[in-house]
């Protein structure tokens, strides 16, 4: 929203804005598809306002994949803590990316949408989705080992194929449904390695 005529500006508040509307077009129109204009608009905000944050679409699309990501590993990190140790950690993260397939406007993964729409193989979206991946990997890897599973990298690596493939399918059938299926494959895999 533009800011009103005797209005305080707030830097961090037109940022946080920005990323929210910058996020939210990328997200239903994907990044190679937006325009800066499209920003501008959403967010309320000048280009000039927006280069002077993010420097260019590029630093943009990096801001809105680096806030998402912090986000996501608090979300995720709270759902563990919020659990009791062992098996039942591992489940918490499949329940709540369950819920998430259910809401409303679901899209699937941030990270992996911009990664297979980046055609640079070093650019920021891959770089982020390849640390996106380990934050599940060394995620899933620390709670196995807590449980005492026989193989914990491998198994933790085979989780985020479950997570991340359920994801993936769940936004192209639209269909809520796979956040309990893949709990049951995850189920499976933690009595063999438990």
């Amino acid at each position: 929203m533009p800011v009103k005529a005797g209005e305080r500006l707030d830097p961090e508040a037109t940022k946080a804005r920005i990323l929210k509307a910058a996020a939210d077009v990328f997200g239903r129109r994907g990044i190679h598809a937006t325009g800066i204009n499209e920003i501008v608009e959403a967010a309320g905000a000048s280009k000039l306002t927006i280069y002077k944050n993010f420097e260019s679409k590029d630093g943009l699309v990096e801001a809105v994949l680096a806030d998402r990501t912090r986000r996501v590993r608090a979300w995720h990190n709270a759902a563990v803590e919020q659990a009791p140790p062992g098996r039942d950690q591992i489940l918490a993260v499949f329940d709540l990316v369950a819920s998430w397939y259910a809401e409303a406007g679901f899209r699937g993964c941030a990270m992996m949408n911009a990664a297979t729409e980046d055609r640079a193989q070093d650019g920021a979206p891959r770089r982020l989705a390849r640390e996106h991946l380990a934050f599940y990997r060394e995620l899933f890897e620390r709670l196995l080992t807590n449980a005492g599973a026989h193989d914990p990298e491998r198994t933790a690596r085979q989780l985020v194929v479950v997570l991340e493939g359920a994801t993936l399918i769940s936004a192209v059938d639209q269909d809520p449904g796979l956040g309990a299926e893949a709990r049951v494959i995850v189920e499976t895999l933690l009595e063999s390695a438990l």
